[in-house]
């Protein structure tokens, strides 16, 4: 296991906080120039540039951000198995979650239907704005991300992703019914120049539309600024002009006294799914991009079909446990902090491994050969985290040294946090070299742009 510490950890949240290393100073961890060594350290580990440094201040990469981002999900699964030692949950029922970043659209009741087609997966739905649904995605804080990709707006170009196009819908204009060109199937973009338009900002609709007005000449009145499609429809409704919206969000009909005309100069955008690998595999997303495209074919298809109404998209996709039976309740691994940092702040991940190691081998003097140190000094080490912790962590048997069912609960419920960091790490470390700075942060050079991770580097070739 790679032997992250919580210093490294909270070296990289202060870069990605503030833009610097004054805020670790500050708070007397360590000095600037300690956290500066500290970092070249853990970058020539891991063979890749984790921060740019620059006259405007540092930076995480995307490295950086991937390290952070893996790095708090370990430490808050040891806090979180610490905390909680009364619980007699054994690892069977510990299920992996999985944070879905989604378009705030798409978040209501999705957790629901979600966990009734995918029952051996829970998914932690994290709602906002598409743009910002895409930035969490692209720094590592989301495992997977559902939202709008449009011409003005593209999605996140992270690397080594899965990246699936659910649907792809052309915005269409809404027109009054009495309105001259309500007659017509199709809408040239040019005969609305005089007309009068509803215009809708904010959201990705709202991008389309600033485009589309752009392209005319003389740039058409507006009578009404809305946010929400819902209002601008209401007002198309009462003849205060048109307006551009997307019909998954109409629910397959923009109600009476309004007619849905589509346009000749295509503005679509794409409703995509990007998954890290790392926390899906790709028969689970392939399975979940199938069912989102049904959930947006029911949403489109009729009203009331949608993710609005109480009810699975469809019938046979709900997994539920049969009657009689009751699924044991999940223990979630959460992003909070679960423990105060006097009990657990003295358990390093690296402990992980030790652990693992006296469980395996079932004794102290074989784990001490296996570690390179001597058994009285890992004896007085167990003696010292057992203290720090308040936890039992190992006991003698007749047959040698055995783990006590806390540090057996503990390793099971830090397993996948701490796969999550080893296989970053190889990615981290397979991918191009990059050059390490030397001891000491480099002085700025005038002109000079960031440096680039092996992995934005590939991620800018695509």
């Amino acid at each position: 296991m790679f032997d992250l510490r919580r210093s490294d950890v909270v070296l990289l949240q202060a870069v990605a906080d503030h833009g610097s290393l004054h805020a670790v100073e500050r708070d007397g961890r360590m000095t600037q120039s300690s956290a500066s060594r500290r970092l070249v350290k853990l970058e020539r580990r891991l063979r890749t540039l984790l921060v740019t440094r620059g006259a405007t201040g540092t930076e995480p990469t995307e490295a950086g951000h991937a390290v952070l981002h893996v790095g708090r999900r370990l430490l808050a699964a040891i806090d979180f198995a610490i905390a909680t030692t009364h619980h007699g949950s054994d690892a069977a029922s510990r299920l992996p979650v999985v944070e879905f970043a989604v378009g705030t659209e798409w978040a209501y009741g999705l957790d629901r239907h979600l966990a009734g087609r995918f029952p051996d997966v829970v998914f932690d739905i994290v709602p906002d704005d598409c743009h910002r649904v895409w930035q969490r995605f692209e720094r590592y804080a989301a495992d997977a991300a559902l939202g709008w990709e449009t011409a003005r707006r593209p999605m996140a170009r992270r690397g080594g992703v899965l990246v699936r196009t659910v649907a792809e819908e052309p915005q269409q204009i809404a027109l009054p019914l009495g309105h001259p060109l309500a007659a017509q199937e199709i809408l040239d973009l040019r005969d609305l120049a005089r007309t009068e338009w509803v215009a809708v900002v904010g959201g990705d609709s709202g991008d389309d539309q600033g485009w589309a007005l752009s392209r005319l000449t003389p740039v058409p009145p507006v009578s009404f600024t809305v946010r929400s499609q819902g209002a601008a429809l209401d007002l198309v409704r009462r003849g205060y002009g048109i307006a551009l919206v997307s019909p998954s969000t109409l629910g397959g009909a923009a109600g009476p006294g309004v007619v849905l005309r589509p346009l000749r100069q295509k503005f679509v955008r794409r409703l995509r799914l990007a998954v890290d690998p790392l926390a899906i595999p790709e028969p689970l997303a392939e399975d979940l991009c199938a069912w989102l495209r049904r959930l947006y074919a029911l949403r489109t298809a009729a009203p009331g079909a949608g993710t609005h109404r109480d009810r699975t998209p469809h019938s046979g996709d709900h997994c539920a446990p049969a009657t009689g039976q009751t699924a044991p309740p999940p223990v979630l691994l959460s992003e909070l902090r679960w423990s105060a940092a006097d009990r657990s702040g003295g358990f390093e991940p690296e402990h992980l491994h030790l652990l693992r190691v006296i469980g395996r081998t079932g004794s102290l003097n074989q784990a001490a050969s296996a570690l390179l140190v001597t058994q009285p000094a890992l004896t007085r080490r167990i003696h010292r985290l057992e203290a720090s912790c308040g936890l039992s962590l190992v006991h003698s048997t007749a047959r040698g040294t055995s783990l006590s069912a806390t540090a057996r609960r503990l390793l099971a419920c830090t397993g996948p946090a701490e796969h999550r960091l080893d296989a970053l790490v190889n990615h981290l470390r397979e991918g191009d070299s990059a050059p390490v700075p030397a001891a000491g942060p480099p002085p700025a050079r005038a002109g000079a742009g960031p440096a680039r991770s092996p992995v934005s580097a590939r991620t800018a070739s695509r």
